[in-house]
């Protein structure tokens, strides 16, 4: 029996999901832009875009992970989301993770963007991450933020949608393959910590030993 918060699951409904607003994004921006829009100047061009969005979206892993767990809205944020992603497989992530990048920058940079402008579509993605959930309460806000940083990237003309796609997908591999392992690690931190305390040098039976 697959339950419905399973990894398998999300993997699925996540899959169907984004794959749903891929084909609603490329089948809206060939009618308002043309096949033009998905060509490209050069194979070099291309390249650089992507190797700029993936350094970018390493960097703000790198920074978000290092501060996450100094914030307790940020680490209870994961601590909930890794109940869900615990398992999933690098295959899974993979994917999961292209599938989602695309489509969301197809929708929100792509095509939305252009018309209502960085902060209004910003402000959109964030409401797209908003759940209900007190113990996500914070994601919407990181999301505008997020929002902002790949809308911005997606203005620059080196760039492009194709640099800030790489970016969120770099962003949410990294993000889904921690998830993955968060709760893992941290039972073995546990053990660890259980298996080999640290000895109280002021207990009566170190002082003896001494």
């Amino acid at each position: 029996m697959i339950l419905l918060s399973s990894p398998r699951t999300i993997f699925n409904a996540g899959m169907l999901f984004h794959l749903i607003i891929a084909t609603v994004a490329v089948i809206s921006i060939l009618l308002l832009k043309g096949l033009n829009f998905f060509s490209f100047q050069s194979l070099a061009n291309l390249t650089t875009s992507l190797l700029i969005g993936a350094g970018i979206g390493l960097c703000f892993q790198i920074c978000y992970r290092s501060i996450s767990q100094r914030f307790s809205w940020t680490s209870k944020m994961d601590s909930h989301l890794a109940v869900h992603f615990e398992g999933m497989v690098i295959g899974e992530i993979f994917f999961l993770a292209l599938i989602s990048s695309i489509s969301e920058e197809l929708l929100f940079r792509a095509l939305i963007q252009p018309y209502l402008g960085l902060w209004l579509t910003s402000l959109l993605f964030g409401l797209a991450h908003w759940t209900g959930k007190r113990e996500l309460l914070v994601w919407p806000f990181l999301a505008f933020f997020a929002g902002l940083m790949l809308g911005g990237l997606s203005e620059q003309p080196a760039i492009g949608v194709t640099g800030a796609t790489s970016a969120h997908f770099i962003i949410n591999f990294l993000g889904l393959w921690h998830l993955s392992k968060a709760r893992k690690n941290s039972a073995l931190k546990t053990f660890s910590s259980d298996e080999n305390p640290i000895p109280d040098p002021t207990s009566p039976r170190e002082i003896e030993d001494r």
